[in-house]
């Protein structure tokens, strides 16, 4: 068994946990149509965890970019396994989702199972692994790149990726207009997972690191007032300006850190990070039971312990059906 890093494994929980928060928020307002002060707290909540995605994926630039994996191995391994998720979960979730709608089993279902499966029409949160896949594809010929540049030239890249794939949106979307200068293979995932592989690598300044933090938290305070007020429009999504400072953030300020824990609350963090993939995978199936199926209305009525109960609970569950299908040889193998 190889060993794990903590801190990476922290940051994992850390990003899990925001995707469960995102999730929550969005099936409560959109099950129980909450409106006025509730959803405002709520949206701001889900849209200041929107870093989540963006760290997940410069931990995986990180991580792959830095190893030496050529396209077979990427492809037998890395690339089966997400197929795998995909085909697998993503039958399953369709055929629930079709189970919800009609309250019925049909053989019928398969073609369009297929066809959900083929166009990414699945349970909104499995779009993240069609773009891993896609990452991890493209990741032996990036690799090349990151391996053979020179660090002058490497800024030079990342510069150019953050201007037409995230800043040059924004400005777009602020202004309403429509730039026409672009790099057809600018995309801020490809950034993010680029960028990932660079910023493990990249010695940190005092001044780099005070910079870095003080844009995240002005960051954090323009999501927190356009989103109350109403009166100040901040772009945000996964590729916007504000949120890859706050995960840029995030990242520096745990990156490399020893941390003193205990050895059996390291021995369970690292137990919880190793699980990430199976959480992010299987949560939504529990919200669903919990939304669509239970109607458990608990968050209505307290909407403050109720948000964390589910969040607590959801978490736990899934960390549990993902630690014990890990057990079982095959899925361990090729899935989780």
């Amino acid at each position: 068994m190889k060993k794990r890093i903590v801190w990476v494994d922290i940051l994992r929980i850390i990003g899990m946990i925001c995707v469960i928060m995102m999730h929550i928020v969005g099936n409560t307002i959109n099950t129980f149509h909450i409106a006025g002060n509730t959803q405002t707290i709520y949206n701001t909540i889900a849209l200041l965890c929107y870093f989540s995605i963006p760290l997940f994926i410069m931990l995986s630039g990180m991580y792959f970019l830095n190893k030496d994996i050529g396209f077979s191995l990427m492809l037998k391994k890395y690339c089966k396994r997400i197929l795998l998720i995909i085909l697998i979960f993503g039958a399953a979730f369709s055929s629930l989702e079709l189970y919800f709608e009609t309250r019925s089993v049909s053989i019928d279902y398969i073609p369009k199972i297929l066809k959900n499966i083929l166009t990414g029409n699945l349970w909104a949160h499995m779009w993240y692994l069609y773009i891993i896949l896609g990452l991890y594809i493209i990741t032996p010929f990036l690799r090349i790149i990151t391996k053979n540049i020179k660090e002058k030239d490497y800024k030079y890249f990342l510069i150019l990726l953050f201007i037409f794939s995230i800043l040059i949106p924004d400005i777009q979307s602020i202004f309403n207009i429509n730039v026409a200068f672009t790099i057809p293979i600018a995309s801020a995932f490809v950034f993010y997972y680029i960028y990932g592989a660079y910023i493990i690598n990249h010695k940190f300044s005092f001044w780099e690191t005070c910079l870095s933090v003080f844009l995240g938290i002005a960051s954090i305070i323009l999501i927190i007032i356009g989103s109350i007020t109403k009166t100040l429009y901040i772009p945000i999504s996964y590729s916007s300006t504000t949120i890859f400072l706050v995960a840029n953030m995030i990242f520096i300020l745990f990156k490399n850190k020893e941390f003193k824990i205990p050895k059996k609350l390291q021995v369970f963090i690292s137990s919880l990070g190793s699980c990430s993939l199976g959480i992010y995978v299987i949560h939504q199936f529990f919200i669903n039971i919990v939304y669509k199926l239970l109607k458990f209305k608990f968050i209505l009525t307290s909407p403050f312990w109720g948000f964390i109960l589910y969040v607590v609970l959801i978490l736990g569950i899934s960390y549990m059906t993902t630690y014990l299908l890990k057990k079982i040889p095959f899925i361990n193998k090729y899935i989780f």
